[in-house]
């Protein structure tokens, strides 16, 4: 047997605090563990981390500099030298735990469990290393290398979280709407202390958050419910600040060693007395992944992105825990089945989300969520797995991943009945098929209808927001999960990926690059259908209007790009119907934007 990591070389340099290894264990199925120590940091202890039919996921805290890491699995033994390096970039992501003037900070929680301030500071900044690390993996899935934004430092060159006390009362904080508190926080906090506008992003989480349920009143039973009991919560960004909510931080992990635990957590949310955001899933894992991922697609929106077709701007941050945790086959008699069917299929073509097999807290080999990333059977090696070749992307003008013809999503309500839509493809238009059924399974409603094709998810959106929070209207959630939420299988992790125009917009954007002499600063120009920029242009998106969602874009990632663009209707697809006025947004090679609405019928044919 040979340790194997696949997504970080040996002896690589990484600017990440936390990289993510991904790997297998050669020639075997079997479950067990791995345990991982970085032995250049001398505090650090040894984490054991689950294998899955020989595939592992682990997280590893690096130092600035040489770091060796061990793993050992068994009597095996693999040693990896990654150097950690701190990017020359002046901009950075500001964590910021906020506490109401007459309050003790400490936030909503079960008993037993920690809820004090200090114990909410380790859980955000970890959080905040996680989609760091999310953001790294996902840009290289995309052929991008593991860029991504920097977070600030303190002077050991470790992230932390500032703690900020509002002048805001607690009675105050819970008789404000969410778009409220974003404009009042927005503005303490550019006359704070913490501002630097021009240099930091604020990831702002909201201490008071509080959920209050009349004794006499059932559970919630749609997630419009629970936020009508909700107070002190939001979930927006724009401009330079990203605020949060902390009624689900009790479910996150507070250090490395909790992850798997917390991400596999099947104790269910009490909803007489917790706030329940978990995207209709009810577990503790379920609302760590959907706040952990809904806190990051706030964070997108400050670094300029819309709401997408799929992906973390959309609802695919709802899967973002499958990003960390190794998942199995759906069972070992599909495994059986799959493996005589085709030699080469890969394993993310034969599973199923496997949610409800979900660990508590000690790990046992039968109930570990599936997905297996990194290998693929081969019939003709008897019992042994052998790795796939390198990844190999192509970057193309127009990319979009493929989508099949016909999707099914399923949702369970609260109240026991069960949602399922079926969207098919025909020709010039989508055919929508909704079945309500009842707990016992009889159907009790049933529509059927066809729509112009055009982008599944709703968004609530407004202009682009510059790096003053004050001059922004900030963005919300798209597609509060009264449905299920959109997926998007063809992608490994589900919908925990970026949709292409976000990844080419992210390696391109200031917040992920050096400062560059030649940037004079001069945005690109919009006028009419021609667009320009002297400094090369990398990315023309089209968003809708007023809802701001890409539908259509080009990317321009050669080494000399055009420095003139013409917009033409022949060749813009996806269309909104009826449509009389979209979005365009440009980027430049320096991450310059510029963003105008224009008139289709300014547009030539």
């Amino acid at each position: 047997m040979v340790i194997r990591v696949y997504n970080i070389g040996d002896g690589q340099s990484v600017s990440l605090h936390l990289p993510l290894l991904i790997g297998d264990i050669d020639c075997t199925t079997s479950d067990g563990f791995i345990t991982v120590h970085n032995t250049s940091v001398p505090s650090s202890q040894q984490v054991i981390w689950p294998v899955v039919e020989g595939a592992f996921k682990v997280l590893v805290k690096l130092k600035v500099g040489e770091n060796v890491i061990r793993l050992v699995y068994e009597s095996q033994l693999l040693v990896l030298t990654l150097t950690r390096y701190i990017p020359q970039i002046p901009v950075f992501v500001r964590p910021v735990y906020i506490i109401c003037c007459d309050d003790d900070g400490s936030f909503q929680a079960p008993d037993g469990e920690d809820c004090s301030v200090q114990s909410a500071v380790e859980r955000v900044t970890l959080a905040t290393m996680l989609v760091q690390t999310f953001t790294a993996e996902k840009l290289n899935e995309h052929g991008f290398g593991h860029k991504t934004f920097q977070l600030e430092m303190d002077q050991d060159y470790e992230p932390f979280c500032h703690i900020f006390r509002s002048q805001l009362t607690l009675e105050q904080a819970h008789s404000m709407t969410g778009n409220e508190l974003w404009t009042y926080f927005a503005k303490e906090l550019m006359k704070s202390n913490l501002t630097q506008k021009d240099f930091c992003k604020w990831f702002c989480f909201m201490s008071f958050t509080r959920y209050f349920l009349p004794e006499d009143i059932e559970p919630p039973r749609s997630h419009g419910d629970v936020l009508s009991h909700t107070k002190g919560h939001a979930a927006l960004g724009g401009g330079g600040l990203a605020l949060f909510g902390t009624g689900n931080l009790h479910t996150w992990a507070k250090n490395i060693d909790e992850i798997h635990q917390r991400f596999t957590d099947i104790r269910k949310i009490d909803r007489k007395k917790f706030m329940d955001d978990s995207a209709y899933r009810e577990y503790h894992w379920a609302n760590y992944a959907t706040g952990l991922g809904a806190a990051l697609h706030e964070l997108g929106h400050t670094f300029d992105l819309a709401h997408t077709p799929t992906g973390v701007m959309a609802r695919g941050f709802d899967d973002i825990n499958r990003v960390f945790i190794v998942q199995r086959y759906k069972s070992k008699q599909q495994w059986q089945r799959d493996r005589d069917t085709s030699e080469d299929r890969s394993i993310a073509s034969s599973i199923e989300s496997c949610n409800e097999a979900t660990l508590t807290g000690v790990y046992t080999p039968n109930a570990v969520p599936c997905l297996n990333p990194v290998q693929k059977y081969n019939k003709s090696a008897s019992k042994c797995y052998v790795a796939p070749p390198p990844l190999v992307v192509n970057l193309e003008s127009n990319f979009k991943p493929s989508v099949p013809t016909s999707l099914t999503f399923s949702a369970r309500n609260y109240d026991g009945t069960e949602r399922h839509q079926t969207v098919s493809e025909q020709i010039g238009c989508e055919v929508v098929t909704d079945l309500l059924l009842g707990v016992d399974g009889r159907v009790l409603a049933k529509t059927q209808s066809r729509r112009e094709k055009s982008s599944s998810c709703s968004s609530i959106s407004s202009s682009s927001p510059p790096p003053s929070p004050l001059s922004a209207t900030p963005l919300t959630l798209p597609n509060s999960p009264e449905g299920p939420p959109t997926r998007q299988p063809s992608f490994t992790d589900g919908g925990a990926h970026w949709y292409r125009s976000s990844a080419v917009l992210l390696y391109f954007h200031r917040w992920f690059n050096k400062s560059n002499p030649a940037n004079q600063g001069k945005p690109p120009e919009i006028t009419g259908n021609i667009v320009k920029s002297c400094n090369g242009l990398r990315l023309v998106e089209l968003r809708s209007d007023p809802q701001e969602e890409v539908f259509h874009f080009w990317e321009f990632i050669q080494d000399t790009p055009p420095n003139v663009f013409y917009l033409k209707r022949s060749q813009i697809r996806n269309l909104p119907p009826g449509a009389s006025l979209i979005t365009v947004f440009v980027e430049d090679t320096y991450g310059n934007i510029a963003k105008t609405k224009v008139n289709i019928e300014d547009i030539s044919k």
